[in-house]
């Protein structure tokens, strides 16, 4: 009886690891959709109503984290590019995609055409790799979903 408990027990474990891992793609898949989102609004918004970028910050502080870090960072009197930079650096992206986040506000102090096209860009960026892992995200939870149950039969097997 108690081999049967310890194999359901560690077969439960194997699916708790993919509940894990298949959450945490998850949530990097909706912080790419939302900042691309958030990025595309205030490209909009600086091109059609010439708002300021620390202005649609502000405004944006109240739905969304990123905007609310990058504001807290300006008001503590750091200046746009490096409120930018460690705003993005503490994001739930691959490390890659932070990187080139970062790397957008060295470009956020120029002309309102160069700042809607870095704006534009970034946003396109987050949305191609946003839609290149949702093309493959039922096989990639498949996939997990195999190796966690079968590393967790081998070791019931392994173990009685």
């Amino acid at each position: 009886m108690l081999r049967i408990l310890g194999a359901g027990l560690i077969l439960c474990g194997g699916l708790l690891a993919r509940q894990t891992l298949v959450g945490s793609a998850r949530c990097v898949q909706r912080a790419r959709r939302a900042l691309a989102a958030e990025l595309e609004t205030m490209g909009s918004e600086i091109r059609l109503l010439l708002t300021p970028l620390p202005e649609l910050l502000r405004r944006g502080a109240a739905r969304s984290a990123f905007s609310a870090s990058v504001t807290a960072l300006l008001a503590g009197g750091g200046t746009l590019t490096e409120a930018w930079r460690a705003a993005a650096e503490t994001l739930p992206l691959p490390p890659e995609e932070r990187e080139q986040l970062a790397a957008l506000g060295d470009r956020l102090d120029g002309d309102e055409t160069g700042v809607c096209a870095a704006l534009a860009l970034a946003a396109a960026q987050l949305r191609g790799r946003y839609d290149e892992v949702e093309r493959s995200r039922a096989q990639t939870e498949r996939l997990t979903t195999s190796l966690c149950l079968s590393a967790g039969l081998l070791l019931v097997i392994l173990l009685l």
